[in-house]
């Protein structure tokens, strides 16, 4: 009768458990570096570190490179189906669990690295800053908007 109960208490555990999410998990760790190398890494607008960096991330979290002079670059991680959540066999339960904690899909990459372009708009942006003087600045709060004037010497 022991065998018995014990055997079901199992049975009915695995029907209720998830394997893609148990054993691989949604997300991944993945080295990024970029050209030059210091640029901030943001995950989904929260900024991560700077290149070279290892971060985890999940399947198609948006990757923002920024560093002063150059282009930002995105990058959108890529995925593919999660081959371990065939173990979920038959279960419903164990699918489901998997589709919710988005452990269905993994990240494919484990090395992302990007050529970021100098940027000739930062540097005629920051020629008028440093070479004027804010003469005014308006601030809509109605449509949010703000107007900044700026004079040149």
């Amino acid at each position: 009768m022991k065998k018995l109960i014990f055997v079901g208490f199992i049975a009915s555990l695995m029907l209720c458990t998830s394997c893609a999410s148990i054993f691989t998990g949604s997300k991944r760790l993945v080295l990024f570096e970029s050209n030059p190398s210091g640029a901030k890494v943001f995950v989904n607008g929260f900024e991560k570190g700077t290149t070279p960096t290892q971060i985890k991330v999940a399947a198609d979290d948006r990757i923002d490179f920024k560093i002063d002079g150059y282009k930002e670059r995105v990058v959108i991680m890529d995925s593919k189906f999660n081959l371990v959540a065939i173990l979920n066999g038959f279960s419903i339960i164990g699918w489901g669990v998997d589709a919710i904690t988005g452990s269905l899909k993994r990240v494919d990459t484990k090395y992302v690295k990007v050529d970021l372009e100098t940027s000739k708009d930062n540097a005629s942006i920051k020629k008028y800053l440093d070479e004027g003087t804010i003469n005014k600045v308006d601030i809509n709060t109605v449509n949010k908007v703000i107007e900044t004037v700026i004079v040149l010497n």
